[in-house]
């Protein structure tokens, strides 16, 4: 009996570690949790970094969002240096989140990340250039990780960080007031990506402070086509009656916000009501998202829409897919582990989910809520311009004058295009390879008859 003990202690000496036992099993998320418990008390070798490094490529490191920093101070990894970079950014802690960027080597694939990070710190502090440095170095070493790999998923998730920091360097510009410049960085965002649709309204804003009003309700409309029904901003109704008003279109003007008060308000409104009845809940709006039916069949189409746009954006699919992992490790623990390993795995697991559950449905609920907050301000930017409209269409009718325009709807003469521009007629369909290449050829009504003008001048 004696023998047999000591053998088991023994043997017990030269077993793995759980957390590698758990590794081998392809349990990484389990692996990565035991991992801290055994290296948390006690100083870390290179080659325990080395195995962290591993597991962070397989578990991702959304879910270290809710590890204490001060654990995380404790591990000097590339990974574990980004997120902590990114939690102090959020807190605006721009120093210390710099100190951890910077220890993020180069040839690691958070790497390209890690200098839109620090474009965006040095963009919060004003220093342009640095900022416009760090995008650079961002695309360029996005797209050698691009090329480096085989895996298409891997392929789209750089080309996207590529994509965001070429869009982060046009709206500095366009911050700059340099809007031809932001408009040529814009154009280099390809139609299939998903950041495109919102590309369009910031080229819109660029076309209307370059006084090309054409080419910016050109862009607007783009948001009709059925192709991007899911897209729906306030602000584009108002850049789109800015855009009337500044050509004298009057008429025009008064009818996109008569539109907007009819059809889109009391649905915000309907929407905002039914959605704070859930405003504690702690999974609703994670729910939401994969709801097909609500009580009302508008609102239903318009949260349906809002919930849509939200499931494309880089966090929620990086999310959802950590919550498809630790399911699969779920499926894994529940086919092999006994009744013991169950009792110890499944909780922590379960937890990790939880929280990134409530992650998701924060963040969602925060998203929809700041886009409705966004209503009364647009709505209220609206009702400026119908005032305005009104008094200068008043001011037309009290002194007897008339605008030189007649309501013919434009002609080919009043497009502004550049030798890189293609022109298509439009035809009332919306093809794909023309949307965002739009340009209304309205004239501007902003003259008075030549001699109505002179008799009010006598």
């Amino acid at each position: 009996m004696i023998v047999v003990f000591f053998f088991l202690i023994l043997s017990s000496s030269f077993a793995k570690p759980l957390s590698e036992q758990f590794e081998d099993k392809k349990l990484y998320f389990s692996s990565l949790n035991e991992f801290f418990y055994e290296t948390y008390s006690r100083p870390v070798a290179n080659s325990s970094l080395e195995r962290l490094e591993k597991l962070l490529f397989f578990t991702g490191i959304e879910l270290l969002e809710d590890y204490d920093i001060g654990l995380l101070e404790k591990y000097p990894t590339s990974s574990i240096h980004f997120i902590l970079a990114r939690r102090y950014f959020k807190n605006k802690e721009y120093k210390k989140s710099q100190e951890h960027l910077k220890q993020v080597k180069l040839e690691h694939r958070y790497f390209p990340e890690s200098q839109l990070l620090k474009g965006q710190i040095h963009g919060s502090l004003g220093q342009y250039e640095s900022e416009s440095e760090a995008y650079f170095s961002c695309q360029k070493t996005a797209e050698r990780e691009e090329n480096k790999t085989v895996n298409e998923k891997i392929k789209r998730y750089y080309r996207m960080i590529y994509e965001i920091c070429l869009i982060n360097k046009a709206r500095r510009l366009f911050k700059q007031g340099l809007y031809k410049e932001s408009i040529e960085a814009y154009d280099q965002v390809p139609k299939k990506s998903y950041k495109w649709p919102y590309v369009l309204l910031e080229k819109a804003w660029a076309y209307h402070h370059l006084g090309d009003y054409n080419r910016s309700l050109g862009l607007l409309i783009t948001y009709k086509s059925p192709l991007l029904d899911t897209y729906f901003f306030p602000e584009a109704e108002y850049l789109a009656a800015l855009n009337y008003l500044k050509l004298c279109l009057y008429d025009d003007s008064l009818t996109i916000i008569n539109q907007y008060y009819q059809f889109y308000r009391p649905r915000f409104n309907q929407l905002e009501k039914f959605l704070s009845e859930n405003l504690k809940s702690q999974d609703y709006f994670y729910n939401l998202m994969f709801k097909h039916e609500l009580e009302s069949k508008d609102i239903q189409d318009f949260a349906f829409k809002i919930v849509t746009r939200l499931k494309k954006q880089t966090r929620f699919s990086l999310d959802f897919n950590t919550i498809y992992k630790i399911n699969k490790e779920n499926e894994l623990i529940h086919k092999n582990e006994d009744q013991v390993m169950k009792k110890r795995l499944l909780p922590h697991l379960n937890l990790v989910k939880e929280n990134i559950i409530s992650k998701i449905n924060y963040n969602a609920k925060e998203d929809i809520f700041n886009f409705l907050e966004s209503v009364p301000f647009f709505s209220s930017q609206l009702f400026k311009i119908q005032l305005e409209t009104l008094s200068k269409k008043k001011d037309l009718i009290y002194t007897g004058q008339t605008l030189i325009s007649d309501r013919s709807r434009g002609d080919y003469e009043n497009v502004k295009r550049s030798r890189f521009e293609y022109f298509w007629k439009f035809e009332g369909a919306f093809w794909a390879d023309e949307l965002g290449d739009y340009s209304l050829g309205l004239k501007s009504n902003c003259e008075l008859n030549k001699n109505e003008n002179q008799e009010s001048s006598k």
